[in-house]
């Protein structure tokens, strides 16, 4: 089985997947401190699952679970006495990302015809925050919950303002590579995601480094160096505390995981200059064609 999606549980406890069956699982450590699997819901079921199709984003909070299917829209579940209990379904087609916010109140999502959206649990009404140009591969929130990083179809991301005031679904930022040769030789496969406590923005990888994006002036200010042949898939990123750095988790498509710190005190510890990650690659990229035009 395929898994699409993966979420911490509460207190970092477990883990919830969703596979492309529809079946929704946890992995738990038992007393003997060794990971057993249990079955809790299966998202497809009912007369209608062949019409539903593949699941293609999960979201989970506490109690609650949302999965969305890009032909019907989101399914939602609540945990009530020891039994996940179907709720009223967000009728929305084309959903490709989702997230709780609000301590798992709302749910932001993201389209494949650029809509991004809000709506209450479980009995809200559906709103439109903002109606981008692109496809929304993926959206990530702060931890204030007054912001949302969305990344797009056609290389960029963008930070948009969720929070209930007059800005609310405001462009603030755009976040694109802005020299041409790193733009062109760019992949985005791991989406988007906030880092060292959402000062930073981190999107995509370029010959195995992602890019480092300041939040304020969407710069790139510095990188995850990675082995230049290799994709970066994946990517997780945890603030710490003030008096213990934060983390940042890679995953690629090599099947190879690497970890690197960020100091407390100074964001850019183990972190490579940005300014040299340019010059590097745009020189690579250009011995690259000589090259090529040599042989």
């Amino acid at each position: 089985m395929h898994v699409i999606a993966v979420a911490w549980m509460d207190h970092d406890s477990g883990v919830v997947t969703l596979g492309e069956n529809g079946i929704v699982s946890t992995w738990t450590r038992n007393a003997q401190n060794k990971w057993q699997w249990a079955k809790i819901l299966d998202a497809r079921g009912g007369k209608q699952s062949e019409q539903k199709g593949s699941p293609s984003c999960l979201a989970f909070a506490r109690d609650r679970i949302a999965i969305g299917f890009p032909g019907i829209g989101v399914k939602v579940w609540l945990f009530i006495k020891g039994t996940w209990l179907p709720q009223r379904s967000i009728l929305r087609q084309g959903v490709t990302t989702i997230k709780f916010v609000e301590d798992g109140d709302a749910l932001i999502g993201g389209t494949g015809d650029g809509v991004l959206w809000r709506c209450e649990i479980p009995n809200g009404t559906l709103r439109a925050l903002t109606f981008l140009k692109n496809k929304i591969f993926s959206l990530d929130v702060d931890a204030r919950g007054g912001y949302v990083t969305v990344s797009l179809t056609g290389g960029r991301a963008q930070l948009v303002a969720i929070k209930q005031d007059e800005q609310r679904g405001a462009v603030e930022q755009t976040f694109v590579p802005q020299e041409l040769e790193l733009g062109e030789n760019a992949s985005y496969e791991f989406g988007v995601a906030f880092a060292n406590r959402h000062q930073n923005v981190l999107f995509g990888d370029i010959r195995g480094c992602v890019m480092v994006w300041d939040r304020n002036n969407a710069e790139v200010v510095s990188g995850l160096s990675h082995a230049e042949d290799d994709v970066v898939q994946a990517v997780s990123c945890f603030d710490g505390s003030q008096a213990a750095g934060g983390q940042i988790v890679t995953g690629t498509r090599n099947g190879h995981l690497a970890w690197f710190t960020v100091s407390s005190s100074d964001g850019n510890r183990n972190l490579i200059s940005g300014e040299s990650i340019v010059r590097v690659l745009i020189l690579s990229l250009a011995g690259q064609r000589k090259r090529a035009k040599v042989d």
